[in-house]
């Protein structure tokens, strides 16, 4: 039965065509939004025409291709933003006034000059013998009376202890009787008395005078001794020189048996040092030769007076004096020092530890300051001595961070390079 002659046939066909015009109409639009852009055109509807579908797969096509400028225009401008960064780190660390004084940081300009080369010896500081006295008795003695305390300053004359034995009264005993054996010779003459008798009564007196001597008693403690009220049997022993009295070793009444040291009076205007050489180093040493001596953070010149010329058989070294001034005191016998011994001389710029830090490779750098920025430089360490180091790869005039290179490698190790107050 063909569709002419059944009415029915016709009306069902047509909404069938119309059903499926629009599913072929919807194929493409769903297909040009496959690319992951949401689709904005609708779904053309039953008669439209060819040119007005491919128009709306053009206009999606062009808005595919934007979406993807845009993106690639963010990107280029993420690089661009990092390589921002990584020129800010390039071009150094910036500071206001503030934070590098909380930092410590102190810039300098870097000049040549000389760095002397010196090699330390050890040493320690000595009382100079030759203004020291170790004062004791050849016999025994009781101490009756003490007139100076430890420590205490004192001149030629003044008194410090008074001794008493009955070996002292001896000896001022035998004096006086020899002295007067050769008052009664010597005016006799030789004529009157034989040339032994004569001999004899010198040598009496002579021997009597070296035992009072011996005892500390002076020659006018001495002739002191004929006058009625001059007890027998005591002295003052004085202060033989200016010094301080550095050992008391004696207290009231005690019996000290003889050789004791009473007393050490020392002169500390003028110290002695002696340092140890090593045989490699002696021919660095000559006499009056001055060199540097470090007690503690002092630094003083001591002049060499003598040395050795042996070896110390346990360590190996030959020992060397030397004399350093002393006018306020404030170096005392005992005292740990070093000596140097000038080796060489070298010219260039010298920077402390303190401006150097090392970089993540481990090569030492410094900071240059340009006025706004501190900029890394690597430089060679070409010497150190003392804390002080002879550097290359830094040119003589520019601005260096001299204090606080160590704080300024921890800002520039942080990420973002930002810094702060600490």
């Amino acid at each position: 039965m063909n569709s002419r002659n059944n009415p029915m046939n016709s009306k069902t066909s047509t909404p069938l065509m119309a059903a499926l015009l629009l599913a072929f109409a919807q194929a493409p639009a769903l297909a040009a939004d496959g690319h992951g852009s949401p689709a904005t055109t609708a779904a053309s509807a039953p008669g439209e025409s060819d040119d007005h579908r491919h128009g709306q797969q053009a206009e999606g096509h062009e808005r595919q291709e934007r979406s993807r400028a845009h993106g690639h225009a963010q990107a280029d401008e993420g690089h661009d933003h990092q390589r921002g960064e990584a020129d800010h780190d390039e071009d150094g660390l910036a500071l206001t006034p503030a934070q590098s004084a909380i930092a410590g940081i102190e810039v300098a300009t870097v000049m040549e000059t000389e760095l002397s080369f010196r090699h330390p010896l050890p040493a320690q500081l000595q009382a100079n013998p030759n203004l020291t006295s170790a004062l004791s008795l050849p016999v025994d003695a009781r101490v009756i009376a003490r007139h100076v305390a430890p420590g205490q300053a004192v001149t030629q004359g003044d008194p410090l202890l008074t001794l008493a034995s009955s070996a002292i009264a001896d000896a001022q005993g035998r004096y006086l009787l020899a002295q007067a054996e050769w008052r009664r010779v010597k005016s006799l003459g030789n004529q009157a008395v034989s040339a032994g008798r004569y001999q004899q009564a010198r040598i009496d007196l002579e021997t009597g005078l070296q035992d009072l001597l011996a005892l500390g008693m002076t020659q006018a403690q001495i002739d002191d001794l004929n006058t009625p009220e001059y007890r027998l049997g005591q002295f003052t022993l004085l202060a033989p020189h200016d010094g301080n009295v550095q050992q008391d070793n004696s207290v009231m009444q005690q019996n000290l048996p003889a050789l004791t040291t009473l007393m050490v009076l020392a002169d500390e205007h003028t110290l002695w040092a002696t340092a140890q050489v090593a045989p490699s180093q002696s021919a660095l040493v000559t006499i009056g030769q001055t060199l540097t001596l470090r007690i503690d953070d002092d630094l003083a010149a001591a002049r060499v007076i003598g040395r050795d010329h042996r070896l110390d058989p346990r360590t190996r070294t030959e020992s060397v004096r030397l004399e350093l001034a002393n006018p306020d005191h404030r170096l005392h016998a005992g005292q740990f020092a070093t000596v140097y011994l000038s080796q060489s001389q070298r010219r260039g710029v010298v920077l402390p530890d303190t401006a150097l830090a090392r970089n993540p490779d481990g090569d030492w750098m410094v900071y240059r300051y340009d006025g706004g920025r501190f900029t890394a430089t690597e430089v060679q360490v070409l010497s150190a001595l003392e804390g002080m180091n002879l550097v290359s790869g830094i040119k003589p005039g520019s601005q260096v961070a001299v204090q606080g290179a160590f704080f300024l490698a921890s800002e520039q190790a942080k990420s973002g390079f930002e810094i702060h107050n600490h």
